[in-house]
């Protein structure tokens, strides 16, 4: 398998480095690819970002696998897409707004879990542990009280 990553902010080097190819573009990313995974924030430039000029690029058979965020999709705009195209398929971990529409509409062909898993990671888990560790020892040593739940 080929794989190929866009990121505006991370020189094509670092990412040649890791044995994936560096596009130049996200519409190069998803003109390429039959499989785009999501892994970007929701900041101001990429909320409703994926939106139908650029999921329209994808090749027939095109899947979206979102694992980001919720804000980063155009839902009316992947409806649209999914309505004209049959062939394309959406994946996400994040359930959309239109939930029971998409669930309707494109049975076989659209999947979300009922809750975020994005998180659910070995590492995460770890990095998890290892915080709360931090804030224990903080408060004991400290009195820090900056993340205590129950006063």
């Amino acid at each position: 398998m080929d794989i190929y990553a866009y990121d505006a902010f991370c020189p094509a080097d670092a990412i040649k480095a890791d044995g994936v190819k560096a596009v130049s573009s996200a519409e190069e990313l998803y003109k390429t690819c039959d499989i785009v995974s999501l892994h970007i924030p929701a900041t101001d430039e990429t909320k409703n970002s994926i939106n139908y000029e650029l999921l329209s690029k994808m090749p027939n058979g095109a899947m979206l696998v979102n694992t980001a965020r919720k804000e980063v999709i155009n839902e009316a705009d992947i409806v649209k897409l999914m309505t004209e195209r049959s062939d394309f398929k959406y994946v996400t971990d994040i359930i959309p707004a239109n939930n029971a529409e998409m669930t309707e509409k494109f049975t076989g062909r659209y999947f979300s879990t009922p809750k975020k898993m994005g998180a659910q990671t070995a590492e995460a888990n770890i990095n998890a542990g290892i915080a709360a560790a931090n804030q224990i020892v903080d408060f004991i040593k400290n009195g820090n009280e900056k993340f205590r739940v129950n006063k």
